[in-house]
């Protein structure tokens, strides 16, 4: 805190501090001690405070805007996921053979499920 110290006390050596310490609330209020000596040497200061300001408030702004769009994507992303599951479900049990057997009798195909089972061919080439 030394440092700081060195600084507070470069800054109050330097100045006159004696027309703000004069300022009443009144002159804060209605702008009267921005015309101070010591302001009027520190504008650049606090343009740049202000400046600073509006960007620490642009940058909330679209923070809180990203965190509300991530919000909703998630919320999609679930939907897709459920809606997901769900065909897969449905897909699973009209694929069942059970069920297949019974749609080709209802639609009256001369379909007959087969007795022997699959033959599986090998391949005799060797992969590399």
């Amino acid at each position: 805190m030394s440092w700081f110290k060195k600084i507070v006390d470069a800054v109050r050596g330097s100045e006159d501090f004696s027309d703000i310490k004069s300022s009443t609330v009144r002159d804060i209020l209605n702008g009267n001690i921005l015309t101070k000596k010591f302001f009027q040497k520190q504008y650049g200061l606090i343009i740049m405070i202000a400046v600073l300001l509006f960007l620490y408030v642009d940058n909330r702004y679209q923070c809180e805007n990203q965190q509300a769009r991530e919000i909703e994507l998630k919320k999609k992303i679930q939907d897709v996921k459920y809606e997901s599951l769900t065909i897969s479900a449905e897909l699973m049990e009209i694929s069942r053979q059970s069920n297949v057997m019974k749609k080709v009798n209802e639609s009256g195909l001369p379909l007959v499920e087969s007795t022997t089972p699959p033959i599986v061919i090998e391949d005799s080439i060797p992969t590399k």
